[in-house]
């Protein structure tokens, strides 16, 4: 009886993990009564970005006459542009007393449930702003917009709740130059921090490859060596992608990253124990993470701010680092205890493996469909 408790605690932890990991994930659509308008201000640009469940999309084309189903990427292909024009008419931005043209407007698929509108624009050192959205009438009653403007940092500036006629809300911006500081610990620095502690501790997909590969590591040495040479590729193809020097869409980065996880996972079941030359795939797997960390990264703002790229791109690198290190100082210890019984490693490691790859799979697949 003793020996059968830790290991059903063990199976219980290993696989509560990655059902959790696999339910948040798929878990994102929003609640099809609540659409978002997230701004985003910098002291030269305003981002809107405005966030659809995808019936909700489909419900503001067929008020227009087009009736259309976006599940396919080629029909949200062909609606795209109606999408972008009916945001840019319906959706007002002030700065000041005067109403803002928008410099660009994209529409795109967030994932298989919901779209995303991004409305950009100069904003010419207002200081108050003023969002009108008329889409919210066209929805269908009880409809609510979630509104939020925030810093690149996530600092909040403010918060409202749009709905019916209710359909806009005013708000005082931070002086120009806010975020500019005397010295490079400032707040753009911290704040990139926690963004990069943030994203990687938000990032399940990760969290379960370090999971993966963490479960079969016997010793202090194999895990130093497994989270260094992560640490050494993701910082690499990060500071790169955010350069400019090397780009990949997300269409392919994020199923490669899914893929990775299902690899690790199916690459402890078939060699067993800590497998040899595990460094070299941890290192050309993290190549492709880091390409994904640059995404986030350049969704919050990076090279906006006087800090220009270095500052964030170190502080979010150092964030995801601590993150990283956090989950592997809880989660090391219990593996090691559990592992001072030999039916853990005989039966509950291969059931965490199973379980790694058929999340993994499972991402790798959906994100395909999705791209």
């Amino acid at each position: 009886m003793k020996s059968i408790a830790p290991c059903a605690y063990s199976f219980g932890v290993c696989v509560s993990f990655v059902l959790f990991s696999i339910g948040v994930f798929s878990a994102q659509a929003h609640d099809p009564g609540l659409s978002t308008a997230t701004i985003t201000v910098t002291d030269r640009e305003i981002d809107l970005l405005i966030g659809f469940a995808q019936k909700d999309a489909e419900s503001l084309l067929a008020a227009t006459g087009k009736q259309v189903d976006i599940q396919s990427r080629e029909r949200f292909a062909e609606a795209r542009s109606q999408l972008e024009s009916l945001a840019t008419g319906e959706v007002e931005l002030f700065l000041g007393d005067t109403r803002s043209a928008p410099l660009q407007a994209t529409a795109r698929r967030k994932d298989s449930q919901n779209i995303e509108i991004l409305l950009r624009f100069e904003r010419a050192g207002a200081q108050r702003l003023r969002l009108v959205s008329k889409l919210v009438e066209r929805l269908r009653f009880g409809h609510r917009e979630f509104v939020s403007v925030e810093t690149p940092g996530r600092e909040k500036i403010g918060e409202a709740m749009l709905f019916g006629r209710t359909n806009a809300c005013q708000m005082d911006l931070p002086s120009v130059g806010r975020w500019k500081t005397s010295s490079t610990t400032g707040y753009s620095f911290v704040a990139f921090l926690i963004l990069g502690i943030e994203h990687i501790l938000t990032g399940y997909d990760h969290l379960l490859f370090l999971f993966g590969l963490l479960v079969v590591c016997r010793d202090l040495r194999s895990v130093i060596t497994v989270i260094s040479c992560f640490t050494l590729a993701h910082s690499i193809t990060l500071a790169l992608s955010t350069l400019n020097v090397v780009q990949l869409p997300a269409g392919i980065v994020e199923p490669l990253i899914a893929a990775s996880i299902a690899y690790v996972g199916f690459e402890n079941l078939l060699r067993g124990g800590t497998p040899e030359g595990r460094w070299l795939i941890t290192f050309s797997f993290g190549l492709v993470h880091g390409l994904g960390f640059a995404g986030a990264l350049k969704e919050f703002g990076i090279g906006s701010g006087p800090l220009g790229i270095f500052f964030p791109l170190v502080g979010f690198n150092l964030g995801v680092e601590i993150g990283q290190l956090s989950v592997a100082a809880v989660v090391l210890p219990i593996l090691w205890q559990l592992r001072k019984n030999a039916g853990f490693a005989r039966q509950w490691i291969p059931v965490c493996s199973v379980a790694v790859t058929l999340a993994g799979s499972y991402w790798m697949v959906e994100r395909i469909l999705q791209s």
